[in-house]
Formats: structure tokens, sequence, C-alpha cells
């Protein structure tokens, strides 16, 4: 393989031919033992979805299309954070109540987490992590590192605790000293007791769409392996894709998603929310 600069990144030249294509979903079956071992928490992802609904009122009022695309007040009408995720990211704060909510790659959710907190009357740090955001995200946080995670003193995610919260969305490549490959080597496994824990652009148990062929993006597969594994690190708490894939399990939502304030709002996700759990 080869690579040479460019303008803007790094071009790779691969010494072999890559065939990408989704090999799982998208008029394909899921992959088989993903959807096994992801289906078991039905139960849990029904309990999260019900309990969302209590916040319906808050909700609607997110779906709001006089935000612009650089207010810091957030918006359900934005191509970056589908319905489904951010209405799980601002569930999950309201329900859990962290005392920290750490970032690693901010934007649209940002604007979701300080919106829950402001509605929850919680005393949430935000901490974003991200080389180059945009400049209101800066307005609505409490601690602004602005570098990739690669180069972060990873004892900034020790502050994490029971019930805290994580949220990962970042390049979502898996390379030598990549954002992805640092959070899964380094910070992941080591977490502690009843962190939540969310990775965006997760489709589990189905492939990244085909339309995407050209973002390369692999970090999914690594998360895979972990569920394959099959070990007692974590429990899935709230699978979006997989949920969004489901007749049962969508429906639950459809009371919020059937108000005539969400038209046109994308109800799809994929977030993948997971809680980590003591060591066995």
């Amino acid at each position: 393989m080869k690579t040479q600069k460019s303008y803007n990144g790094t071009f790779l030249y691969f010494d072999y031919p890559i065939n990408q294509k989704s090999r799982y979903g998208f008029g394909k079956p899921p992959h088989p033992k993903l959807y096994e071992i992801i289906n078991r928490g039905r139960e849990t992802y029904k309990t999260y979805l019900n309990t969302f609904l209590q916040y319906q009122e808050n909700l609607l009022k997110l779906a709001n299309k006089s935000i612009k695309e650089h207010s810091p007040e957030p918006s359900l009408f934005n191509p970056w954070l589908p319905g489904l995720d951010a209405v799980s990211l601002y569930s999950i704060i309201r329900l859990n109540k962290p005392k920290l909510y750490l970032e690693v790659g901010s934007g649209n959710s940002t604007k979701f987490a300080r919106r829950a907190i402001k509605d929850g009357g919680l005393n949430t740090k935000i901490i974003s992590i991200d080389p180059q955001p945009r400049a209101e995200i800066d307005l609505i946080c409490d601690e602004v590192i602005r570098k990739p995670v690669e180069n972060v003193d990873i004892a900034i995610f020790d502050q994490l605790e029971s019930g805290d919260i994580l949220f990962v969305d970042n390049s979502h490549r898996i390379f030598m000293n990549s954002d992805a490959t640092v959070i899964f080597l380094d910070i992941f496994y080591k977490l502690k007791p009843g962190v939540i824990v969310e990775f965006h652009d997760i489709f589990l148990p189905y492939d990244y769409p085909q339309k995407w062929e050209k973002r390369h993006y692999s970090e999914q597969y690594v998360l895979a392996a972990y569920l394959l594994a099959e070990g007692s690190k974590f429990d899935i708490i709230l699978p979006n894709a997989f949920i969004g894939y489901d007749p049962y399990l969508k429906a639950i939502m459809s009371s919020l998603w059937q108000s005539p304030e969400m038209t046109g709002v994308n109800k799809g996700g994929a977030s993948f929310w997971l809680q980590m759990k003591a060591a066995s």
C-alpha cells in the first residue's frame, strides 16, 4: 500500500482491489449471529422506548424548523443526527441524570445534550473533545479540548462514573493511531461499571449502507467482533438501527412520530447504546 498526501487528507493506494459492498442488510439478511445476540435484548429496548414517551411534550418542541444550522439550539430538522438518535440522547440524559457527559466528536449531539440538561434542571458537565467543531458548540460546553482524541491524555476518561455518558462520534475509521482505534484499544475496555456509551453510525446487525462505500468507515466491525466474542464487559441497551428495522419496536414511538410537528423529520437512527458491567 502506498500513500500520497493531498491538500485535505491522504490518498491510499492499495496493492489489491477492494470490493466494498454491504454484505448484510439492505436487501440481504442481517448477520445471523449478530442479529441473535442483539435480538436478546428486546425487552430492554422496549422498556427504554416506552420510557422516552414521558418526554414527548419536550421532544415535540425540538421539531422546530425555524432553528438555523449554526444556532446553539437543537432542531430535529438537521442533516446529521436523525430523529431516533436525537430522541434517545435527550431522553437517556434526562433518565440517568449524569454528572458528566463527555463527547468525542461534537455538533448537533452537543445541542441536544445541553437542552436535555436545561429541561431536566440537571447539574451535568459537558466536556467536548473535537479538533474542529463548529464555533457555536464552544458556547454550550463546560470544557473544550480542541485536539483529536489520540493526542489527548486518556486519564480524562477516568472521570466517568456510573451513570455518566461517553458519546462517541468520531472519524469511524480504524487505522494505526486513529481516533476510533484509540477509543477501542485504550479507553473503552477500561471504563468503569455503569458508564453509558454511545457509538454513532453503527448499523449492526446490518452492514454500512452501500451508498456510504466511499466513506470507508470500519469502526463497527471492531464493535461487531466484541459482540461476537460474547464477553461480559457491557450490556446493549439501545441499538437504534436494529430498532428502525423492527416493526414492533419501531411502532412503540408511533405516538411521537405521528404528531403533526414531526412531519418531515428523519425518524431513523444509527446510535448504538450500551452500558458497562462489573467484571465477572
